[in-house]
């Protein structure tokens, strides 16, 4: 069943006043800095977490609605597999419980251990499970049980990159083909921007920004919340064999290696904060309009004329109103 997934004034000790739609075949990616209530976020919607507010699976209101009958497929952080059972029997429970005719329920299983790459891994246990492949099991786990919405929490940090990065691009091709309503939560900002059909950004508990990435405008979020999230801005992308470049202010800017192939149609970019630095060597000039500390350390946002870049500084003294230089590492062309 197609599910359209609405908050409505959503309150509790993490969320303050959140509206925010979820549509079906979108991929909603949530984003923001620990204690922003991402994981809540997910929990409300899960039927896990008490709130004020409501929350409504197309047009019925599903408050009162205990998290076992709401049919939403919740994958934890931790991928809370369970441990005396092998990896065909954890993902095959669900349909266990619902009593599946034994043959419909194999199939179904074989189907999805196959799409994950993981029907080698059917007689272990999860003990014996690298960290990547325990969170496709879980995946598959939950993609068996013909839920929807899909829900994914944030991939462990201990994970190798590669790793996370084709277990969630496997995970939104499956919830895009299965026509399941997609949220998902990661740290990953370069392509999370990239790859999301709509970005939500959570500071401090309230959306600070909810639309398509290329759409941000940087100068409609507050100056704290805009120093961790960084920018988007136009810019010309021009794709090559030996070089891929982003043309800002007249200077190239590095495009983001992985995501080169998929940047043929880019009109913008998206800079993470970590990505330019305050440097008196860099091409790019423009005026400081806000200086924020974020972990101990500076972040100015600058104006560049064609838009805002959000800069760590950690080499000299700077004050609003100042020109400064900045050095930009690394572009991600969005898509359009």
């Amino acid at each position: 069943m197609v599910v359209k997934v609405s908050l409505r004034n959503v309150s509790n000790f993490a969320l303050r006043d959140v509206s925010v739609d979820f549509l079906p075949g979108e991929a909603s990616i949530v984003v923001g800095p620990n204690g922003s209530g991402k994981t809540t976020l997910l929990k409300v919607i899960a039927g896990l977490a008490p709130h004020n507010g409501d929350v409504y699976f197309n047009e019925n209101r599903v408050n009162s609605l205990p998290a076992y009958k709401r049919n939403v497929l919740y994958v934890p952080q931790k991928s809370a597999l369970f441990m005396h059972m092998k990896v065909w029997d954890n993902v095959a429970f669900c349909l266990k419980v619902r009593k599946i005719d034994n043959d419909a329920a194999a199939e179904k299983v074989r189907w999805i251990m196959r799409r994950l790459s993981i029907e080698h891994l059917s007689s272990r246990y999860p003990s014996q499970l690298s960290g990547g492949e325990a969170k496709r099991v879980a995946i598959a786990r939950a993609l068996v049980c013909n839920g929807n919405p899909l829900l994914l929490d944030e991939m462990e940090s201990n994970l190798d990159y590669n790793i996370r990065v084709s277990i969630s691009e496997e995970a939104l091709r499956l919830a895009k083909e299965l026509g399941l309503t997609l949220v998902m939560v990661t740290h990953d900002l370069d392509w999370a921007f990239r790859k999301a059909d709509k970005i939500v950004y959570l500071w401090s508990g309230r959306i600070s920004y909810s639309g398509p990435p290329g759409l941000l405008d940087p100068l409609s979020i507050e100056p704290e919340a805009l120093a961790w999230l960084g920018s988007v801005l136009r810019a010309e992308v021009f794709i090559n064999d030996d070089f891929s470049y982003a043309l800002i202010n007249g200077f190239k800017v590095p495009l983001n290696q992985v995501f080169t192939n998929e940047a043929m149609s880019a009109s913008k970019v998206y800079i993470s904060s970590r990505d330019a630095l305050v440097d008196e060597h860099g091409k790019i000039e423009g005026k400081v309009l806000h200086k924020v500390i974020i972990h101990g350390v500076e972040r100015v946002i600058v104006d560049i004329g064609d838009g805002v870049i959000v800069a760590k500084n950690t080499s000299m003294s700077i004050n609003i109103g100042d020109k400064a230089r900045i050095k930009v590492l690394n572009a991600v062309p969005l898509k359009t």
